[in-house]
C-alpha cells in the first residue's frame, strides 16, 4: 500500500508522542503512589493510544483517497 499523503510518518510520531505522554503519567503516577493498579491502567492506556492514533490516521488516509479518486 502505498502512502500517497505521507501520513506514515505523522501519524508514528503523533501516536509515539501521545503513548509516550501517558506513559510518562504513569511512570509519575507510580512514584507519587506505588499504586500498581494505576501503573498497569496507564502503560495499558499509552499503549492503546498507540493503536487508535494509528486507526484513525489509517482511517484519514482511506478517505483521503476516497476524495482523490475521480
Amino acid at each position: 500500500m502505498s502512502d500517497k499523503h505521507n501520513l506514515q510518518r505523522i501519524s508514528t510520531v503523533l501516536a509515539i508522542l501521545v503513548s509516550a505522554f501517558f506513559a510518562a503519567i504513569a511512570v509519575a503516577g507510580y512514584q507519587r503512589t506505588e499504586d500498581l493498579k494505576q501503573l498497569l491502567l496507564f502503560l495499558l492506556l499509552a499503549g492503546l493510544s498507540f493503536v487508535i492514533v494509528k486507526l484513525l490516521f489509517a482511517g484519514i488516509g482511506r478517505l483521503l483517497d476516497k476524495i482523490d479518486s475521480p
